[in-house]
């Protein structure tokens, strides 16, 4: 993966995401990442959540090389981040996400990477 120019494994890519958007104190932070398959009225994407569970909680959003911070919001049930017009909202293992006034996408776990064998 590409990041300015440079060349980062994604781990690192991830680390760098969630820092420049403010996901990471000052003191490192384990979250919990999770993939989704989101799909649309017409298309589908992948989809990598990092959730902090620290206050002030979040969760970043990585689609291709765009990441997005949205702070918790309160919810009766499971979890609810936004922002502006762009709501990610968790029950479970299934997850609905809002962007704007587009068809929200709904989303459930990506198959696990298939693990290469030597």
């Amino acid at each position: 993966m590409r990041w300015d120019g440079l060349r980062v494994g994604s781990r690192a890519l991830l680390l760098l995401a969630a820092w420049a958007l403010g996901a990471v104190p000052s003191r490192a932070e384990e979250g919990i990442r999770a993939r989704y398959l989101c799909r649309g009225r017409f298309d589908a994407l992948e989809l990598t959540a990092l959730f902090f569970n620290r206050p002030p909680a979040a969760v970043v959003l990585l689609e291709g090389e765009t990441a997005r911070r949205l702070p918790q919001l309160a919810a009766a049930s499971g979890a609810r981040y936004g922002e502006g017009e762009e709501t990610f909202w968790i029950k479970g293992d299934q997850a609905t996400w809002q962007r704007g006034t587009a068809p929200a996408y709904s989303c459930g776990p990506a198959s696990p990477e298939p693990v290469k064998r030597r």
